[in-house]
């Protein structure tokens, strides 16, 4: 977040589930809504200032990814300066809120410079990078050993080469040879290890155009595959050019001997565009890479498919990336961007949780009633494109749908006699037990005791 919000929300702690009458159905205000950090939710890019990551708190976020610039963090050979980094993790932690670090091999007196047109430049010296991730790891792994002061445990998740397939992604990329890539690989994943043997090294995310990409070429799909750029301008890929040779050069050359020969311990997924391709492309990254995954960046409503933001949409992507990801196997899915600000492709421009001027959109809402229905042990279940089943423990299941599946949740409900709501006002988070006060398709939840889980004081998790 780049821009500076102007002012700070505060959590309240008025009532936010209104009791029923016989006249009189029963109403549930999100917005009123306390949460704590759930570690089965996260965020991508906060921004840098430590000032505005109570919010993340607030929505219920639980896991966190910053950036790691080399360039930032020793600005000269051997001349290291933590002060930024040390602020940031130390905010985030003092809020409950677990670090997620990406490494960015940025410096421009440590990097080849034909390799500097991307984010993830070669280091001229593997040894001075080897040194610089080490040190960071050491200093963030919580064995009390030249730790940051004040650490509140240690830094569980690590990464490098943001992006790796594109050679011209100035989010992260890499533009040297395959094998330069897979000895970056190994040099980041054993200085990670060197430092902090319990660490998770997660492998670089893949983008979700190249993602879908891999899902026509790789598995036959039959789908449309674009990014638009700006309101007139796109690339659109046929599936003859994903079928083609250059593209399967590039995977033959690049995709696959990375996925199969680097060393790492998680594959990650960004997530974007359609929801409904979110278990497919999970399914093939486990599939290529023979490990676990997660995704560090997801959001919606994407702009790229011919789709447009409204709070309704937002809300829902909320509730369909998380609860789709997590459904599919992911450790978690990090929503892209805390406050909406410059920098972001023109299909997720819409994405971030709050507007510049500090007001909470509707998937804040929404979070913070995932805070509320998920716990560690709960498990998610898909029933259908636009329906989960959240099974927790010994407790009765919760069911969530929208768009044709709500009806079904709330026949559902009716059969069972159990609680049923839906979003009534998507802009201020308000959930209503009347299916007529809510539009077609709304956002509906069932399940026993809803009005005693979404009660206003946070869950005793």
């Amino acid at each position: 977040m780049t821009r500076i919000f102007k002012f700070l929300l505060t959590a309240t702690l008025l009532c936010a589930a209104a009791p029923a009458s016989a006249a009189e159905p029963a109403q549930i205000e999100l917005s009123r809504l306390t949460a704590a950090p759930n570690p089965r939710l996260g965020l991508a890019f906060p921004g840098s200032d430590p000032t505005y990551y109570p919010y993340l708190a607030q929505a219920g976020i639980g896991v966190t990814r910053l950036s790691v610039s080399w360039s930032r963090v020793e600005p000269a050979p051997g001349k290291f300066d933590f002060s930024a980094l040390d602020g940031r993790i130390a905010a985030l932690q003092s809020l409950g809120i677990a670090p997620f670090l990406t490494f960015e091999s940025d410096a421009g007196w440590g990097t080849d410079p034909e390799t500097r047109k991307v984010r993830n430049a070669r280091p001229s010296d593997p040894q001075l990078w080897r040194r610089f991730v080490s040190r960071v790891v050491e200093r963030y792994d919580g064995d009390g050993r030249r730790d940051m002061p004040g650490l509140k445990g240690g830094v569980r998740y690590w990464q490098a080469a943001n992006e790796w397939i594109s050679d011209t992604n100035r989010s992260g990329g890499w533009a040297g040879s395959t094998e330069e890539l897979l000895q970056f690989l190994r040099d980041s994943h054993d200085a990670v290890k060197l430092a902090d043997p319990s660490a998770l090294f997660v492998l670089g995310g893949l983008a979700a155009f190249n993602l879908d990409v891999l899902l026509v070429a790789e598995s036959g799909r039959d789908i449309e595959v674009r990014q638009r750029w700006n309101a007139e301008s796109e690339t659109v890929l046929t599936r003859a050019e994903m079928r083609g040779p250059e593209i399967g050069a590039i995977i033959r050359d690049r995709v696959r001997p990375v996925l199969a020969q680097a060393p790492y311990d998680l594959a990650d997924a960004h997530l974007y565009g359609p929801e409904a391709r979110d278990a497919p492309r999970l399914a093939l990254l486990r599939k290529l890479s023979g490990r676990p995954v997660l995704s560090s960046e997801c959001g919606g409503p994407s702009l790229d498919y011919g789709g447009s933001y409204s709070p309704e949409a937002h809300f829902t992507a909320v509730l369909a990336r998380n609860l789709g990801a997590l459904a599919a196997g992911a450790e978690f899915c990090l929503w892209f961007r805390l406050g909406e600000s410059e920098g972001a492709t023109y299909g997720n421009a819409r994405t971030a949780l709050y507007s510049a001027d500090a007001r909470p959109k509707p998937g804040v809402f929404a979070y913070r009633l995932l805070s509320r229905l998920i716990a560690a042990d709960t498990q998610i279940v898909r029933r259908g494109t636009e329906e989960f089943e959240l099974r927790r423990g010994g407790a009765p299941a919760i069911r969530i749908g929208w768009g044709e599946a709500a009806a079904a949740v709330r026949l559902s409900a009716a059969r069972e006699g159990a609680e049923s709501f839906c979003l009534s006002q998507a802009s201020t988070g308000l959930l209503h037990g009347d299916a007529a006060s809510c539009p077609d398709g709304a956002p509906t939840l069932s399940g026993p005791g809803l009005l005693a889980l979404l009660s206003p004081n946070p869950d005793p998790r």
